[in-house]
């Protein structure tokens, strides 16, 4: 589990926000004014129309952002938003794809 300062409380869009799009998920990401980056993850009910489905595909982008969360830029906050084409079951590919997009992106 994210600790309690990587956690984005409350979500709100913003002018400034930046978005990313790719195949399995959108990034979208904006200054917070602070030394911690703060994540949050969204996944709709056109994913899938059961909770448990949509609670295991945040636990498994949790989980592959946990991994990597020391090496994001501090200050930002960062949501992802998932699409119809992850597969909760695809952990190794989204901590992969996660990993090349914040190795290469400074956002």
């Amino acid at each position: 589990m994210l600790k309690k300062q990587n956690r984005l409380s409350r979500i709100t869009k913003k002018r400034g926000d930046k978005l990313f799009t790719f195949p399995l998920f959108n990034l979208r990401v904006s200054d917070n004014g602070e030394e911690t980056t703060k994540f949050a993850f969204i996944v709709s009910k056109k994913i899938d129309k059961r909770a448990v489905v949509r609670n295991r595909t945040k636990r498994v982008l949790r989980s592959a952002i946990e991994e990597m969360v020391r090496k994001v830029n501090g200050g930002k906050n960062i949501i992802i938003v998932a699409k119809k084409a992850l597969i909760p079951g695809q952990k190794k590919e989204i901590s992969d794809l996660l990993q090349g997009v914040f190795r290469k992106r400074t956002f």
